[in-house]
């Protein structure tokens, strides 16, 4: 069971829901931006606009988003009977249907069952386009079955979508289409929902809910987009608060070495005072200060040395290559103990993956006439374990 705490830390406090329906044969979506706060649920934001295959930027991609599919590309049937079976119910309202094709969503009644349907290929169509876009989808309903999540929040009769209506009255057909073009506001638990936000809404608490009475193929779905999303979340923040707490743990390192540098450099003057003259302490300071500065600067044009060259590689790798090593005056050997450490000077090996052998040709020889390069050697070219073009070079520098 997931503790509340997590579960905050993980989701944060803003949720965007997104129910995509058709409406005058044109596909459209209705967003809804909830945000928790100690006073409960309230309303950020919220729209509904034509849908062209790309979410606005003003809705905030980060953010968990749920969806409710509602298009006419779901079709929902309702049938007689609350069977605890998935199976009995789907052959009846759908007999001889392949379900490796479809996922399916069921909302029991008291008497009747509601069993909403599409085709995987749409469903992973949209999943993929949102992907595109960098949006992690935490949940996903279909048709009107998400309304199970507020239905006993409120006393209506009767419910509006954007072009539906639900009847909470069994003897009665329970969905029905509507022409129903102003907005209906509800009252949902002390909280004012318009109709065209109101699976989006019931998306949101499903989410928050993390539960539902619901089954169905895409429940499984849900929850596995869900797991996938807090496990995102949890590195991506894991990975934040860690370097937080490393540079924290520096910062308070560097304060320390500080303090007790100052002291023993301290201690270090008072007795070269003491065993030598002024005059004597300022030459060896100004020795000092003379070998730092040349250090500095020694250091500091290998540095921008360095960086220029590796800076002029990396522009010059085409989108077909991908660099995986590049190591700049390599060793000549593994590290032993009680043996020098040597290095390879004016030297550097870059390895990676290549998926066009001409462009990699052409990288080659445009590196060969850099100012700085003597010469290009290819030490390796061939398939490695995973079946990609693996290659190895070696610079040297002039």
């Amino acid at each position: 069971m997931t503790l509340p705490s997590i579960n905050k830390f993980l989701l944060g406090n803003q949720y965007i829901g997104v129910e995509h329906l058709t409406l005058n044969n044109e596909d459209k979506v209705a967003l809804l931006l909830v945000e928790k706060k100690k006073e409960g649920l309230v309303i950020t934001k919220k729209d509904r606009v034509n849908y062209s295959g790309k979410i606005a930027e003003k809705w905030d991609s980060k953010l968990p988003f749920f969806l409710v599919i509602n298009t006419n590309q779901v079709i929902q049937k309702e049938v007689s009977g609350i069977d605890g079976s998935d199976e009995k119910l789907l052959h009846k309202a759908f007999p001889n249907t392949n379900w490796d094709e479809f996922y399916f969503e069921i909302w029991r009644l008291k008497t009747k069952s509601i069993i909403a349907i599409t085709r995987k290929t749409y469903l992973n169509g949209i999943i993929s386009n949102y992907k595109n876009q960098k949006i992690m989808i935490a949940g996903i309903s279909l048709g009107i079955c998400s309304i199970v999540e507020i239905i006993n929040y409120t006393k209506e009769t009767e419910l509006f979508t954007n072009h539906q209506s639900v009847s909470r009255q069994e003897q009665n057909q329970i969905i029905s289409l509507s022409s129903q073009d102003s907005a209906i506001s509800y009252n949902i638990n002390d909280l004012g929902i318009e109709n065209r936000q109101l699976l989006a809404f019931s998306g949101i608490l499903r989410l928050i809910m993390n539960t539902t009475l619901n089954t169905g193929s895409i429940i499984f779905y849900s929850e596995e987009l869900y797991d996938h999303y807090n496990q995102k979340i949890f590195f991506s923040k894991g990975l934040k608060i860690m370097v937080g707490i490393l540079l924290i743990i520096l910062a308070l390192n560097f304060l320390f070495f500080s303090h007790y540098y100052k002291l023993a450099q301290e201690t270090s003057e008072t007795l070269l005072v003491n065993k030598s003259s002024i005059e004597d302490i300022s030459k060896i300071k100004q020795r000092i200060f003379v070998k730092e500065e040349k250090a500095k600067n020694i250091v500091g044009k290998t540095v921008s040395q360095s960086s220029l060259i590796i800076n002029e590689i990396a522009n010059k790798v085409p989108s077909s290559i991908l660099l995986t090593e590049l190591t700049f005056n390599p060793l000549e050997k593994k590290i032993k103990l009680e043996e020098p450490i040597l290095t390879l000077e004016k030297t550097i090996t870059i390895s990676g993956t290549t998926i066009s052998n001409e462009a990699f040709t052409s990288w080659v020889e445009a590196i060969e006439k850099l100012n700085w390069v003597d010469k290009v050697l290819i030490t390796h070219f061939g398939k490695n374990e995973a079946n990609e073009t693996a290659f190895s070079i070696k610079l040297t520098l002039k």
